[in-house]
């Protein structure tokens, strides 16, 4: 939604910047009237609630059913979804602390990391490449000491250069067992 509100020039009416007028403003004899500017802002705003909430599932239509303005309905969805990306983010910052590779191949092990992280950025914490390679280092066994001695020398090293290290590694670890 968020490219699409911005590339229609909406965004501020669902984010606030977008104020609501006053729904009726003083004629010159005293009189209220009312507003145009009043008129055009509600017929947007409901445009872009039916917008937002035609997207939403029925579980989560239900949770903003009360909100009456865009903004309201993605300020009720930010607060829904930053506490649950926040607790997923916990989660997923716990796995990658325990993870290990154990008795599975460095590409299984790599990609469950990579998952982890990938997951994480999802939450809106991506992580940077130093942090993912220094979760994947940690979890090795001492069988792989002197490549994460080269790796922590190493600048500059990518991911990639970093997957094709541990490969090469694991090839030769397996084939002096």
């Amino acid at each position: 939604m968020f490219p699409y509100l911005k590339g229609q020039k909406v965004f501020g009416y669902v984010d606030g910047t977008i104020k609501m007028p006053a729904k009726e403003i003083p004629h010159s004899d005293g009189t209220m009237q009312s507003n145009p500017a009043f008129d055009i802002w509600e017929t947007q705003d409901n445009l872009l609630l039916s917008c937002i909430n035609a997207s939403l599932t029925d579980d989560i239509l239900m949770q903003v059913a009360q909100c009456t303005t865009s903004h309201a309905v993605w300020i009720s969805l930010h607060t829904t979804f930053a506490t649950q990306s926040k607790a997923k983010a916990i989660q997923i910052r716990s796995q990658l602390a325990t993870a290990r590779k154990t008795t599975q191949s460095v590409t299984e092990y790599f990609l469950y990391v990579k998952k982890l992280s990938d997951e994480l950025a999802m939450a809106g914490q991506a992580l940077k490449c130093d942090e993912i390679i220094t979760y994947l280092l940690t979890s090795l066994g001492p069988e792989y000491d002197s490549l994460i001695i080269t790796i922590s020398i190493k600048e500059n090293v990518t991911l990639e250069e970093v997957y094709s290290m541990l490969l090469i590694c694991e090839a030769r670890v397996q084939h002096h067992q």
